[in-house]
């Protein structure tokens, strides 16, 4: 039996990136996946043609179950809907991955230049919204599902670079209000065996990375399988506990568990 087999996940911003790759890993794992986010046929988003169909399709071709739910995560009558939805259909939620993230969008104006001053607060709003915003909004409709079960796990999907600011103000913020709110989390579930962990992957080859020319040849990428396989290490340890609190790059974990990304390598944290 496939060592998820059983279990309800859900993955939010799905439709690409970060969040399908770690969909994907948790379908070969056996899992059941709500698969969510704003792209769908018919009605994609940012000019991109990935959609949650898709996405729901490859869970599902890898031995999961994947089952595609429009949700705007910043939207509080989308994530209630969709949290109600999974309690009529299943009554619990294994594994909840935060993964949505408005800061890249296309629409957004370009700014003037990278320092704080100079961008927009477009930019501000879409990464704080969209980013740690929606993984409150949708981590809270998720714990009354979670916190009845033995043992459950969120796990945020971030970003950070050690004593450095990773990208510009903005962003760096937005990543550390998460890792902040990941800690706070795990507080506040220890009692109820809800493991709450950041996730940091590294450079990974995205659809927008790979389109901008990026491959594998470049030497410091990595696929969105790598962090799905790490989500997948974490769910599957019975001792996760131990990790409740903690931001932890994806090459750590590898290490960890011995896992690797596809090509049989484990790249190294990404620094800057």
């Amino acid at each position: 039996m496939k060592p998820l087999q059983g279990k309800i996940a859900v993955v939010t911003g799905a439709s690409r990136g970060a969040g399908r790759g770690i969909a994907y890993e948790l379908g070969s794992a056996g899992a059941t996946v709500y698969v969510t986010g704003r792209s769908v046929k018919g009605a994609i988003t940012d000019d991109r043609s990935e959609t949650i169909e898709e996405t729901a399709d490859g869970v599902t071709s890898r031995g999961g179950k994947g089952i595609a739910i429009r949700c705007d995560h910043t939207s509080d009558n989308d994530v209630r809907n969709l949290f109600e939805q999974i309690e009529r259909e299943h009554g619990r939620i294994d594994i909840l991955v935060n993964s949505v993230f408005g800061g890249s969008e296309s629409s957004l104006p370009s700014g003037d230049g990278r320092h704080f001053w100079e961008r927009p607060l477009e930019h501000w709003d879409a990464m704080m919204v969209a980013g740690p915003q929606a993984y409150l909004l949708t981590t809270r409709y998720a714990v009354p599902l979670m916190k009845q079960l033995h043992k459950a796990l969120i796990v945020n999907i971030t970003f950070f670079i050690k004593d450095k600011i990773s990208g510009n103000l903005y962003y760096d913020l937005a990543m550390n209000a998460i890792n902040r709110m990941t800690l706070g989390m795990a507080k506040e579930l220890k009692d109820y065996n809800v493991s709450t962990i950041a996730v940091c992957p590294g450079w990974m080859r995205t659809e927008r990375v790979i389109d901008s020319g990026f491959g594998p040849e470049d030497g410091t990428t990595e696929t969105t399988a790598y962090v799905g396989r790490a989500v997948v290490a974490l769910a599957t340890d019975s001792t996760v506990s131990k990790f409740s609190g903690d931001a932890i790059m994806v090459a750590e974990l590898a290490r960890k568990y011995g896992f690797t990304d596809v090509d049989g390598t484990q790249p190294l944290p990404f620094e800057g």
